[in-house]
């Protein structure tokens, strides 16, 4: 069994920024998920309101690794409208079953990230491990990194 897995959807990219940094820190192997209908332009970002509203599902692929072959898997989402990605719901939705141990983190405009924490250990039936919510702002100044390494720290000594 492998240990760590890091697992992000990102639109605009910096969730997936967060997550490789995170997994470079622990030497951790990386998936994205990959939304397969397009997210660009005023309808797309209309659909992705409406997808994290209505808790819908949409279609994602993956590279196929398979999370039930690590001891932990850190997930890791956007909050739009105050929820999870809609990709990353379909991925829990997909996988839940598989996990051993989970970490959560989230990227977020402003505020929405302990509602989105609560919703994505509640969909992987999980008490996670740690978790932590990072603001847009945070992500620009630099200034997350000591979250990055408390997330290593509560998920990776707890595993």
């Amino acid at each position: 069994m492998h240990n760590c897995l890091v697992v992000c959807y990102s639109r605009s990219g910096h969730t997936a920024k967060v997550g490789r940094e995170f997994a470079d820190l622990c030497g951790a192997d990386f998936e994205a998920i990959d939304d397969l209908d397009s997210r660009s332009g005023p309808l797309g970002y209309l659909r992705s309101l409406y997808e994290s509203l209505f808790h819908k599902e949409p279609r994602i692929s993956t590279s196929g690794k398979d999370p039930g072959e690590y001891a932990l898997v850190v997930l890791g989402t956007p909050v739009w409208a105050g929820n999870m990605a809609a990709p990353m719901r379909s991925y829990l939705a997909r996988h839940r079953l598989r996990f051993h141990r989970v970490a959560l983190f989230c990227t977020m405009g402003g505020r929405g990230g302990e509602h989105t924490l609560a919703e994505m250990a509640d969909l992987c039936g999980k008490i996670p491990m740690a978790r932590v919510a990072i603001t847009e702002a945070e992500i620009r100044r630099g200034s997350y990194r000591g979250k990055l390494e408390r997330l290593q720290n509560n998920a990776l000594e707890s595993s």
